[in-house]
Parts: structure tokens; sequence; C-alpha cells
């Protein structure tokens, strides 16, 4: 039902379109009357009106200024305007004001039907377009989310971004930080599941958690946070108003003390609503948004070693620094494994002089007299492990070193034997080995495989597709790739995937090149892709490789 209201200050004109209305049954209207425009303003005050019939000439308020008065109070109502022929060109002008329509009061009664017919089809045209755009507006905030936990986590990732960008992209998907200034960080985690609980379980229960913090903080501080697993949170932390501009005011002291105090409170509320015992690490120092990523693989890690791998605990990084002697065994035991781990992917691959300069530089403790005794041996217990491995794949291996070298060795070092001597022995061992991956190609066409695996390593950032690769040596690119895996036993796809995952390991090992520039280096379009990568093959993203490499 639509409310209609005539207004003109002729009773015969309001009389008579109220008759014609009242017998218009097809229109869905509520049909009201005034006099003047003074007394359609006081209907319009007191109803919310969807179409007005007015007079233009009338005595007091004239139609124009009725007209700017409803468009105020009541935007959507569309206003037909009655004149006569004298007022014609006066009526044409007023739709500049927002006027809907004007007839001549001389028009049939069908002519003035089929105008308020025009402003209902008008008025539910719009209410359409607001439904749409309503229902778009609601779609968008369903998804702002995770748009904004996407963005976030390509920051996180070490995703490079101007200030300018980052403001825009703040504004735009409703993330309230202020792009200008640092942030704390907080990661907070839950500790243990309960074997009863599902996947579904788990995520509304790390919701509630999130919220329980969220509520804390909220009084005092702006943040933002979201899940990066399934039990971790990150929250970015800044003061709130306009003190906080400046990054060593007293705002950001009490921001960063009034979060430290709240924690003890949402372990306790974790506890008592939810059930569970939730951890916290708290960094200690502003962070700028270009340092984000590696500032979160920093405070990521102090929750594996040490007192992080307790529960119930509220630390900070600066904490997890001072016990860094107590934790360097921790972290050298992963360093250590993903190195040796690294050996074999390049014996696996024949890739000689990478495996000679991370043979060199692990085995380099065994001739430092302040490497303990038993960091040496696990070393050599470690070597062993890959030889053997190695070495187990086929007989024909075994039978080729087992001619070469004695494999007692691997087994058990003899009591006279040095670690020199043991240096030496795994050098002659990893030399068989190659040795017979050369050999062992001899019956094939190798020189097509060299070229191309010297193509690869000298194009790595550029195209090294099948058919690249297929056009550099001269073949059909189906053969090829047949040929390829017939001579070696795997995919071309495989060799490239690996020799990329080599690569990029020996980046962040030996180089301080930004995740970036490693992606670029190894031809990947976007470090985002690079990371998929990396993460697919290592179950880790760079980031956290470097970051237990390096130990910190």
């Amino acid at each position: 039902m639509y409310r209609l209201l005539i207004v003109d200050d002729l009773p015969i004109i309001v009389d008579g379109l109220l008759e014609l209305f009242e017998q218009t049954v097809h229109l869905p209207l509520h049909v009201m009357k005034a006099y003047s425009g003074e007394e359609a303003l006081e209907i319009l005050k007191n109803n919310k009106i969807d179409i007005v019939i007015s007079d233009i000439k009338m005595p007091g308020i004239e139609g124009i200024e009725l007209l700017q008065k409803i468009s105020a109070q009541w935007p959507s109502c569309k206003v037909i305007f009655l004149t006569g022929y004298n007022d014609f060109h006066y009526a044409r002008s007023a739709i500049t004001y927002g006027g809907f329509e004007y007839i001549l009061k001389v028009e049939s009664d069908e002519k003035i039907i089929k105008s308020v017919e025009r402003a209902i089809a008008k008025i539910e045209e719009e209410q359409d377009q607001q439904q749409m755009i309503a229902r778009a507006h609601k779609k968008m905030n369903q998804a702002l989310p995770s748009l904004q936990k996407e963005y976030m986590w390509g920051l996180f990732q070490g995703k490079q971004t101007t200030e300018c960008q980052l403001r825009q992209v703040f504004h735009e998907v409703g993330i309230p930080l202020d792009a200008e200034m640092p942030v704390y960080m907080l990661l907070g985690r839950v500790d243990a599941w309960k074997e009863m609980f599902t996947t579904p379980d788990k995520a509304l229960l790390t919701y509630a958690y999130q919220n329980i913090t969220d509520e804390y903080l909220s009084e005092h501080v702006r943040y933002f946070s979201f899940v990066y697993d399934l039990s971790r949170i990150v929250w970015l932390i800044q003061p709130k108003g306009d003190m906080a501009a400046t990054s060593g005011s007293l705002e950001w002291s009490k921001a960063y003390r009034y979060t430290r105090d709240t924690l003890e409170c949402v372990q306790g509320t974790c506890k008592k609503l939810l059930g569970l015992s939730v951890s916290f690490v708290l960094g200690s120092e502003q962070t700028a948004w270009s340092h984000v990523s590696d500032r979160f693989h920093s405070i990521k890690y102090c929750f594996v070693y040490g007192h992080g791998l307790t529960s119930g605990v509220i630390l900070s990084d600066t904490e997890m620094k001072g016990n860094d002697n107590q934790e360097a065994g921790s972290r050298q035991d992963f360093f250590y494994h993903t190195r040796v781990q690294f050996l074999m992917t390049c014996l696996e691959n024949n890739h000689k002089e990478q495996f000679y300069k991370q043979y060199a530089e692990l085995t380099a403790i065994w001739n430092d007299p302040l490497t303990p005794y038993e960091r040496k041996t696990e070393l050599y217990h470690s070597l062993s492990a890959v030889f053997l491995s190695y070495i187990n794949k086929n007989h024909d291996i075994r039978d080729y070193v087992n001619t070469l070298l004695d494999l007692d060795p691997l087994f058990q070092p003899n009591d006279n034997t040095s670690w020199p001597d043991l240096t030496q022995y795994f050098y002659q061992m990893a030399s068989c080995l190659f040795d017979w991956n050369d050999s062992s190609r001899t019956q094939m066409p190798a020189e097509v495989i060299q070229k191309v695996h010297r193509y690869i390593e000298e194009n790595i950032a550029n195209d090294i597709s099948l058919n690249a690769l297929a056009d550099y040596v001269g073949l059909n690119p189906s053969y090829f790739s047949r040929l390829y895996k017939q001579i070696t036993g795997i995919s071309l796809s495989k060799y490239v995937n690996d020799y990329r995952n080599l690569i990029a390991k020996e980046m962040l090992l030996n180089t301080s090149m930004k995740v970036n520039e490693i992606a670029a280096a190894l031809g990947y379009n976007s470090a985002l892709a690079f990371i998929r990568f990396f993460k697919k093959q290592n179950e880790m993203t760079p980031q956290e490789y470097r970051m237990v490499r390096s130990g910190s």
C-alpha cells in the first residue's frame, strides 16, 4: 500500500482527484488530502508519504517550496505537479528541483492515473535497487573478515607495500588501524585440545577465545585480530586517540602495560567459561609495517622453545631472548636436521656443487675444538643415516659403492678413526654416489638431459616450461616429456620443482635476500605464489624455514 497526498487550494480539484483514486481499485493507494501547503506539511510531519500530487501556484507555501521541504524529509517521495497552461514553463523548470512529473489540470483522468502508476513503478524500481545494494553490502560485510585476513596474512608472509597502499586498503576493507603508525604484536595459542573435540568445535572455541581477548582489549587500545591457525591468533595493537601519533609517547607505554596486564584476566576467563588453557607471547617493541613479517615469525617461534612449550604462560619476546643460551641446543637440533635433509635432496637430484658446499659447512664442527663431542657424534649418525638411506635404494648402488669403499664406518667408526678421517670418508662416499649417478646415465642420451639441466640452472628466473625446454633441444614437447621420464625416472616438472626448491633453500640458508627477491630470482610472478610452492614442498613457509635455520 502506497500513501498518496493530494494538495491544492481549490477544494473541487482535491475532492475530484480523491474520488478518482478511490475508484481506481487496481492501484494499492491510501489517499489523503490537504487544501494548502501548510496543511500538507503537517500531514508530512506525521506520515510517510510516497506520492504527492500538488498544485504549483498556491497561497502561502507554493509548490516549489513544498517540494524542497518534502525532499529534505522524505527523499524518496515522488512529487507530481498540477499546472495550468500559464504555468507550463514554470512547472517544467520545477522538475530540476526533483519533481517527478507535471500534469496539466485539463488532462484526462487516464493520464493522471498513468502518471501515478509511473511513480509507483519508479518507487518499486528504487526499492529493488536498494534491496540489491543492501544485499551487496551484506555480502561485502560477510566477506570483509576474509578479505582483511587475506591481506594481513600477505603482509605477514613478506608482501611488500607502501604506506599509501596500506592506508588505502585499510580504508577499503575496514581494518581499524593507522597505516602511518607502528604496532605491538601479540600472539595467542590454545595450549591443548580434548580428544572429544571435533574440528568445528575447535574453530568455535578459538573464535570464543579471540572474542574474549578482543573485549578486554577494546576498552583501552585499538586492535585488529585474526586466527592464523586452528588454535593460534595474532593481534596487532595501537594506542587509541591522537596522542599516539608519536611512537615514543606515553600513550604507547600505557597501551603496552594495559595489554600485558590484561592477559592474565583473559586466561582466567577462558579457563572459567571455555575450559581452555591459553598462552600468550607479547612483542615488547613497536614494529613498523615493513617489518611485521620478520617480527611475526620471530615471536611465533617463542612458542616452540623453553617456557613456550608449557601451558598457561604469558611471555614477552625479551624474556625469550634472555634464555638464548638455554634454548641454543633446541634451535641447533632443528638447524642441523634441515641441513642434513638438504644433503639428501642434493644426492637425489645429483647436485654436486650444492652438496659439497653444505657438507663442508656442516662438517666444519668436526675441526672445532669448542664443539661438544656429543654434537659431533650426532652429526656423524645423521650423515650415516643419509648415506645408508640412499645406498639402500637399490642393490646396484650398494654393490657399486661396496666395491670401492668399506661400508662398516657407516655403522660404527673404528676406535682409531679421527674426525678428519670421517670428513674424508663421507666425502669419498658422496663422490662414489655422484660417480654412480653419472655412469648410470651413460647408457642414455645424457647430452640431452645435461643440456636441459644446464638450461634450467641458467634460466631458472625465465620461461622453463615444457614447450620452452623442448624447443631448446629441438624435440616435440610430448616426445621430450616421455623421453625425459624414461631417462631420469621422474617427470620434468618434478625435477624443476625439486631444483627450484633446492635453490630456494640455499638462498634462504646462505643469503640475506628477501622472500620477494628470492621469488623473482626463481621465476615467480609474486612472492605469494612462491610462498605457496615452498610451503607445499616443505610444510613450512620460507620465512619459517629461515627462522629455524637462524635460530631466532
